[in-house]
């Protein structure tokens, strides 16, 4: 009995010299805490210093809530997803379905577990050794701090589901790249930029690897954690190729992170990379397969939030789950930590909530606008009526929300965070109102003007024969507008045939083209005619793209040694007072015969100003209730 009371004394007296967060993660072990007991006193006994011990605990308190999937059965789906992508042929149409019942079978086998209550003391242990090995033998971890090491080389998995294993070591000698042979260089030897551009060169510049900068529509599959397998599939979002860079290059030593934004700041959907951690100058980011470290990432694109996915998690949204509450969507990735201003110009903003919010409320949500939906990309606890945020991107609308059972109920007016880091608010004014014209349903972006090479000139031709023996030029477009845009026709003299013809060498991509009568400025339509010289494209040029009412499918009008030109027989001489275009680009702008539909922000909801079809590429709305915010089909318009 007395050697008992001794044991239990003992036992008692070590477990309560555990860290306060420790203990609390040792509870949540269950039946498998005294594995988690091993790894604690393995450390705390044998070590020479207590870094080792320190980093044990790091990783047992921030265990819970960490899971992962069965490696077994995990890694036989990956084979048999390996196989389905190494034997299927470019643009197969038959991978989505497969690989979608591949999934299907697996589901029921890949039941995830919590990492706390099934991890071993000998994994553990392991994991720990190594990655100290690591850290103290790597040219490129050299300049991490304890702090850093924690986040970059010590976890022992990167993403939630990933099984546990010994990928480190096991990943370790696969898609090198050319980090070996850098080596051999004086200046290159321990820059650490270079040794992950190194690694990933290998990505785009291997007959091995197949995955493509593209998404596969269909495609309902568990997600991917094996290298191999992410490497060779046939596709690739900004999501799953960011994976593989991570894995990869954590699996060589390298300090490399999975970066995100749950929503860019002006338009829909989230982004992911990664970002180097390096030695000396400024740390990059790139996107594998597309862009090496160090070039050009979006750096014109508007950022709300910029989160760094981490092994400990974000506190404001794990103390959200404590409580009981539902978190979005959006932000559902519970171990991230805020690196917004690494990316660009921030502000830290206290934004005053509505009068009448519930008081039950306790955490509140900063929203931007998809095109569609308010979408939560920041947490903070409500404090005396109202909600304050750190690092917010600038020149950027947002909206504060809570999220209650599923759906976004806002609690403050929007309000546009501007480049000199003022709040201005959107706020209704019941007494003006004024009209607005819009062509577009969404703003111009950059990936227009790069095909604006195809996008110059053209030039319009009228003709008293279909062979167009003698035309004679009625109108010409701009050289330099690669929008959608209206040429007026003076002449007034009648002809039956008109056409569109290049005017350039280039290509001259149009999407639609409209004739409008002199007599009443009425949208006609003919006969459909073109050249018979050979298309550019026999899936993407056809002439009948011209006249489809789809601004998603062009023409090309391109000069060769036999003229190319499209054209319409109105069966009648006819008098035209303008010809509109829309050019090849983004399916965004007002397209004449579609119905819009134009809101306004009041009251806390979308309310509908009017519906009306558009004559013209462009649509008018009047008398709206000024300075507001406005919304049309897909896209915001503040007006302030």
């Amino acid at each position: 009995m007395k050697l008992y009371i001794v044991f239990f004394v003992i036992y008692f007296y070590s477990c309560n010299h555990y860290p306060s967060n420790v203990q609390t993660a040792l509870h949540y072990a269950g039946d498998n805490r005294r594995e988690l007991e091993k790894v604690l006193e393995y450390y705390r006994e044998s070590s020479s210093d207590n870094s080792k011990f320190r980093a044990a605990c790091f990783l047992i308190s921030n265990m819970p809530y960490h899971w992962s999937y069965p490696a077994g059965p995990y890694y036989e789906y990956c084979e048999q997803m390996d196989s389905l992508f190494r034997n299927s042929e470019k643009g197969d149409t038959l991978v989505p379905l497969q690989a979608t019942k591949i999934s299907g079978n697996f589901r029921p086998l890949l039941i995830p577990v919590f990492d706390i209550q099934t991890i071993t003391a000998d994994y553990l242990i392991w994991n720990i050794d190594y990655s100290f090995d690591v850290w103290k033998n790597s040219r490129y971890l050299q300049h991490l701090d304890f702090d850093d090491f924690c986040e970059y080389v010590l976890p022992y998995k990167c993403f939630e589901g990933q099984p546990m294993t010994r990928w480190k070591e096991t990943w370790s000698h696969i898609l090198r790249g050319e980090l070996d042979q850098i080596s051999q260089i004086d200046e290159l030897r321990y820059n650490v930029r270079r040794a992950v551009e190194a690694t990933t060169y290998v990505y785009k510049n291997s007959d091995s690897l197949r995955m493509e900068v593209r998404q596969i529509a269909g495609m309902d599959h568990i997600d991917l954690f094996d290298i191999k397998t992410l490497a060779i599939q046939p596709y690739g979002t900004c999501l799953e190729r960011s994976r593989l860079g991570v894995m990869d290059c954590r699996s060589k030593g390298l300090p490399v992170s999975f970066d995100f934004t749950p929503n860019w700041g002006d338009r829909n959907g989230p982004h992911y990379w990664n970002h180097v951690y390096v030695s000396r100058r400024r740390s990059p980011d790139f996107e594998p397969f597309k862009i090496y470290p160090g070039a050009y990432h979006y750096p014109d694109t508007p950022m709300a939030k910029v989160y760094r996915q981490t092994y400990a998690p974000h506190p404001v949204l794990m103390e959200v789950v404590k409580q009981g509450e539902d978190i979005p969507p959006s932000l559902s990735q519970l171990f991230m930590h805020d690196v917004t201003c690494e990316y660009g110009r921030t502000a830290d903003i206290s934004i005053p909530l509505l009068s009448d919010v519930d008081r039950n409320s306790k955490y509140a949500y900063l929203a931007v606008f998809d095109n569609s939906d308010w979408i939560p990309v920041d947490v903070c606890k409500i404090k005396q009526k109202r909600a304050t945020f750190y690092n917010v991107g600038v020149d950027i609308l947002y909206l504060i929300v809570t999220y209650q059972y599923g759906k976004i109920i806002p609690i403050s007016d929007p309000f546009i965070v501007d480049v000199c880091k003022r709040v201005k608010y959107v706020r209704s004014n019941t007494t003006k109102v004024q009209d607005i014209r819009m062509y577009r349903k969404f703003p111009a972006f950059y990936h227009i003007y790069n095909v604006r090479r195809n996008l110059c000139g053209g030039v319009i031709e009228a003709a008293d024969d279909s062979l167009f023996t003698n035309p004679v030029i009625m109108a010409e477009f701009p050289m330099d507008n690669f929008l959608a845009n209206e040429v007026i026709v003076t002449d007034t003299v009648p002809y039956r045939y008109w056409r569109l013809r290049a005017t350039t060498k280039k290509s001259s991509d149009f999407a639609e083209l409209y004739f409008y009568t002199r007599h009443n400025l009425t949208r006609i339509s003919g006969e459909l005619l073109y050249s018979i010289s050979p298309l550019r494209n026999k899936k993407y040029d056809t002439p009948q793209h011209i006249c489809d009412n789809d601004p998603l499918t062009y023409f090309a009008v391109e000069n060769t040694d036999m003229p190319r030109w499209v054209g319409f027989d109105f069966h009648e001489p006819i008098a035209i007072s303008k010809i509109a275009c829309i050019r090849r680009g983004d399916g965004n702008d007002i397209c004449p015969g579609d119905d819009y539909e134009l809101y306004y922000w009041n009251n806390r909801q979308w309310v509908l100003h009017e519906r009306k079809t558009a004559d013209h590429i462009y649509i008018d709305f009047k008398n709206l209730p000024a300075d507001r915010l406005y919304f049309r089909d897909s896209h915001l318009i503040p007006s302030i």
